[in-house]
């Protein structure tokens, strides 16, 4: 009977850690959920620029389509340091100027500013300085 202890005991010590990391991981989806990294049903009457600066952590530098957005801050030297741009599923290339004519502010739905690592590992080194994430109507 103490063997089958002694045998079992490392087995439910490693089910209990890996509940309590599954657990802290929710935890931290929850907070960033709370701490206002979505808009849903952004005001129309604003520029995606306005919307964007309102996200805890983000940096919006000039307007138009000249404007420069960070999630991380600076991040690299020698490549770029735009967040990835996601809409409606389609990587957008060409920066924020592309962003502005792919999502006009009027067909929004939500916008969602993933900025843990654990949320951007999906896309992989793309995804190393932040990914926005918006959804159109």
């Amino acid at each position: 009977m103490l063997k089958k202890v002694l045998v079992l005991a490392p087995i439910l010590i490693l089910i209990v850690i890996s509940c309590g990391t599954t657990r802290q991981q929710n935890d931290v989806q929850k907070q960033n959920f709370e701490r206002g990294n979505d808009i849903t049903s952004p005001d129309h009457a604003i520029s995606l620029e306005d919307h964007l600066s309102r996200v805890p952590g983000v940096q919006v530098s000039g307007s138009g389509n000249s404007a420069q957005v960070r999630i991380r801050g600076v991040s690299s030297l020698n490549s770029g340091n735009d967040p990835l741009f996601i809409v409606n599923g389609q990587q957008i290339t060409g920066g924020f100027g592309a962003l502005r004519d792919a999502a006009p502010v009027y067909e929004i739905k939500s916008i969602r500013v993933l900025k843990d690592p654990s949320e951007t590992a999906f896309y992989g080194v793309r995804g190393a300085n932040g990914v926005i994430v918006i959804t159109l109507k």
